[in-house]
């Protein structure tokens, strides 16, 4: 009884692997038909690129997924907004923007935090591990149908891609945007 059925699954599963082979060779093709055409009549199938190759040699993972979770957030946050407009419940949290840029010889750190007091902002870095913390406070309002500033506390660790100058990171908050730039060592 069992040499039939682990007969009867091997196959199952080797048909199942010789299709998707054939799928991946097809579709590796198509590609490869679509990348000549493109090279050939020097088309752009990306605005900002030159062909699909150079679309998937730059394509950076880590920057889609927080586009997406930046994305799914916001659904979030309006869907059950709605919900919200009539009742005394309380805000949802909300995580302050941040961008993060890899220079030649430094890494530039921006974080979107408008209204917040610069006395109740602390930057922190522990080695790779940038820690920063913000406070904001401001008046309740109950009157607003629906208020998107940022208000509370906001917690963000981000470990760096390398070693930096402790001694040489600075801090500027200017008109909302706190600033940290960390030369690279």
């Amino acid at each position: 009884m069992k040499n039939p059925l682990i007969i009867i699954i091997g196959g199952l599963l080797l048909v199942i692997f010789i299709t998707q082979v054939v799928m991946f060779y097809t579709i590796h093709e198509k590609l490869d038909q679509r990348f000549a055409l493109e090279k050939e009549l020097n088309l752009s199938s990306h605005q900002g690129s030159n062909t699909w190759e150079e679309d998937a040699n730059n394509w950076n993972p880590y920057q889609e997924l927080l586009q997406m979770r930046n994305r799914m957030e916001q659904i979030f946050n309006e869907s059950i907004s709605k919900f919200h407009n009539n009742s005394n419940a309380t805000p949802l949290p909300q995580i302050a923007a941040i961008d993060f840029k890899d220079e030649v010889d430094r890494y530039v750190v921006t974080v979107d935090v408008p209204g917040a007091d610069e006395s109740a902002i602390d930057v922190a870095l522990n080695g790779r591990k940038l820690n920063i913390s913000i406070k904001v406070e401001g008046e309740s309002d109950n009157s607003s149908q629906l208020l998107e500033e940022f208000k509370g506390e906001f917690y963000r660790s981000l470990t760096l891609p390398g070693e930096v100058n402790k001694e040489k990171m600075k801090t500027v908050y200017n008109k909302g945007i706190l600033t940290i730039i960390l030369p690279k060592k």
